[in-house]
């Protein structure tokens, strides 16, 4: 029979970082954004006004087994708190694609009914939201078979293309059209011309890291300011949260900062993720006064040659369509949003977000 401890102390979460990191290598969700220093470090940048509210599930040898990595918070509307909801810790305001239930290979389906029987034990709750879970996952199959008639939502919240990454560089190209092939070549040679060369750098010393960061987060927001956007990183908290995922990940040789350096200037830089060989791009930027010679592109080029080097499997663009991804892709995955209803308040609210993203939609 299995037991579920709820863990709502932030001590208790620091204790879980072994059991955490053992249980994820033996699940089929494990992604960097599962990981125990993503999640923690995001509820030590994030905690305000929210509950901890993890679920630690154990087996008849007192084995972990599952996590439901959540928190409580509240959902407002123009500041007035109109209901409580369970979320998964790693979500908004930063991004985490591929999330999931951390829950044993094989023991998916028991682990999931005991956390979903224990929820509804609890009814300090209105709506349950569990966001980006991969469509290939078990979950979404499961919850379908273990919620019944229970009222739910499932809808596709993120794309995420990718690229399976070859042995080799030249097959990679290969797989391109002859165009796109030109195209690259150019534009790395008129590069190389024009500046008398430039240098692909990766950041390495950790002594130095954010002041790297900065540098990642100056050319980010120059890179949106051509649109009159301000950036993903205009949050002090989530600077914060970067600076120690950074620091933490380049430790663990899992940070891959790369940097497009010309004449001593850096004009392009990609903050990227290495975990289970696989290269996860989070964000990039570019000094726009450089943008003619299309550093960006160049950039994510040399840094695909590099993932294929360093023996990575896969590229994966995370959420989004643009243009410079699809360019080099047609593969995809897509990730769902799971909302499970918990009262009236949360079934009216749906039903008005529904009606909002319709119009929008359409608009």
């Amino acid at each position: 029979m299995l037991s579920i401890v709820k863990i709502s102390d932030q001590n208790e979460f620091a204790n879980l970082k072994k059991d955490w990191a053992v249980l994820l290598k033996k699940s089929k969700s494990d992604t960097v954004f599962l990981t125990w220093e993503w999640m923690y470090a995001w509820w030590e940048c994030f905690k305000e006004n929210k509950q901890l509210f993890i679920l630690a599930v154990y087996g008849e040898n007192e084995e972990m087994v599952g996590i439901a990595p959540f928190c409580m918070d509240k959902k407002k509307i123009a500041g007035i708190s109109v209901m409580d909801y369970i979320r998964f810790l790693g979500t908004m305001p930063v991004s985490s694609d591929h999330l999931d239930f951390i829950i044993h290979e094989e023991r998916e389906k028991e682990v999931l009914e005991t956390i979903v029987e224990y929820l509804f034990r609890v009814n300090s709750w209105d709506m349950c939201l569990l966001s980006n879970i991969p469509t290939s996952s078990l979950t979404g199959k499961l919850l379908k078979e273990i919620m019944g008639n229970r009222p739910s939502q499932y809808e596709i919240s993120q794309v995420c293309p990718y690229i399976p990454l070859p042995t080799r560089i030249e097959d990679f190209y290969a797989s391109l059209s002859g165009n796109m092939r030109n195209t690259i070549k150019r534009r790395r040679r008129n590069l190389q011309k024009k500046y008398n060369g430039f240098e692909f750098v990766t950041w390495k010393n950790p002594d130095e890291i954010d002041s790297a960061m900065e540098k990642m987060f100056k050319l980010h927001g120059k890179r949106w300011m051509v649109v009159n956007h301000k950036g993903n990183f205009i949050n002090r908290n989530i600077r914060r949260f970067h600076k120690k995922i950074a620091w933490t990940f380049l430790n663990s040789d899992m940070l891959r900062l790369y940097f497009l350096r010309v004449q001593g200037k850096d004009v392009a830089t990609l903050y990227t993720f290495k975990y289970n060989d696989k290269l996860f791009y989070y964000q990039g930027g570019w000094d726009p006064e450089f943008s003619g010679d299309r550093v960006g592109s160049v950039l994510t080029n040399l840094v695909i040659e590099d993932a294929i080097n360093n023996g990575c499997s896969e590229y994966d663009f995370l959420r989004g369509t643009e243009d410079y991804k699809t360019r080099l892709t047609d593969k995809k995955r897509e990730d769902i949003d799971i909302f499970i209803l918990n009262s009236f308040n949360a079934r009216v609210y749906l039903l008005f977000r529904n009606l909002y993203h319709k119009m929008k939609k359409s608009s």
